[in-house]
């Protein structure tokens, strides 16, 4: 039915964009005529995999609808995880989660939810109005994520798995006599840069013991750069 139907389609759009031109149309169907992308259900892989706007749409559970069976939840930690990489990439995540037939969400998804915005509330400096950083750096290696702020004087540095006793950074540079401070821990951490070993982050040794730590999902560090 779609090509049946899209000369038609073609005109109730450009009919919707005379009518209110700051309109916003997913491209879902309607391709080119689309202002912003939404994979369903995956990450794209990298930050160049499409020159619009783009959001995930990404089931908590089995798929959209309401899920009864709780152990079917993904945690707080696959969306923590996922906001973080797909921040670092440009793009936007967004948690499908279905209502029962009166309304209501399972409370394993309001719970994790609810872990997720404790996470957001310490760290989500690093996510609410950054950007990406430019080509291939908005990552190191697996475990390492970046976003930056809009005049690009800081970098934010995600860490997705617990780095041990030291994070060390081969892409950031950091302002002389700058402060490095961590998402949740109120003292700031000592570094040194060596153009040839990198940025090293010394990790104190109290937060070598996970119940410690500012969280238990990804930890962020704010650089200021040169």
């Amino acid at each position: 039915l779609g090509p049946k139907v899209w000369p038609q389609l073609r005109e109730t759009i450009l009919q919707l964009r005379r009518l209110q031109p700051d309109v916003m149309l997913r491209a879902r169907g309607i391709g080119n005529y689309g202002d912003y992308y939404t994979p369903e259900g995956f990450v794209p892989g990298d930050n160049s995999n499409t020159d619009t706007p783009w959001m995930v749409i990404y089931p908590l559970a089995s798929g959209f609808s309401y899920d009864p069976d709780g152990s079917h939840y993904k945690g707080a930690q696959w969306i923590v995880r996922n906001i973080v990489d797909t921040a670092a990439k440009g793009g936007n995540f967004q948690v499908g989660i279905g209502p029962d037939a009166t309304g209501r969400f399972h409370p394993v998804a309001i719970e994790q939810l609810k872990q997720v915005g404790a996470w957001l509330h310490v760290c989500g400096e690093g996510v609410y109005a950054t950007r990406p950083r430019e080509a291939a750096y908005w990552r190191e290696g697996e475990t390492i994520r970046f976003t930056r702020t809009k005049h690009n004087r800081t970098v934010y540095c995600f860490a997705l798995d617990w780095p041990g006793k030291s994070l060390v950074l081969q892409s950031v540079k950091p302002t002389p006599g700058s402060k490095i401070s961590m998402f949740g821990y109120p003292e700031p951490m000592k570094w040194r840069f060596d153009s040839a070993a990198g940025l090293n982050i010394e990790l104190p040794d109290a937060l070598q013991s996970e119940d410690r730590r500012p969280n238990q999902y990804a930890w962020g560090w704010t650089i200021s750069i040169a």
